[in-house]
């Protein structure tokens, strides 16, 4: 099972790709577990979860997210905004199941 955390702003709109992601996991027989969260609550989550997809909007501090939890087995990548505009989850999952099969191989 992959662990996924979605971070934005409030939580608000990430919490909308994760639905969508969720259900494009289920629709492919995908088991993952998928939560959204605000930036701020990150560090709650952070030795729990496989991947952390940030928010768009957040690219300015993208970095000192990836820093904040480089001390845990976490990938951090920033959700492609045009995806994220249009809430497209099964595109946000096509791109997290990519980098994780290529850090598998």
């Amino acid at each position: 099972m992959i662990k996924i955390l979605l971070a934005c702003g409030t939580g608000a709109s990430s919490g909308f790709v994760a639905q969508s992601m969720r259900k494009a996991a289920k629709a492919k027989g995908i088991e993952v577990s998928i939560k959204a969260t605000s930036d701020t609550e990150i560090q709650e989550y952070a030795s729990d979860i496989d991947v952390l997809l940030i928010g768009p909007h957040l690219k300015h501090r993208f970095v000192e997210i990836q820093e904040s939890v480089k001390q845990f087995p976490v990938k951090a990548m920033l959700i492609n905004a045009e995806h994220y505009a249009i809430l497209n989850g099964e595109a946000v999952l096509e791109e997290v199941l990519k980098e994780v099969l290529k850090e598998v191989q």
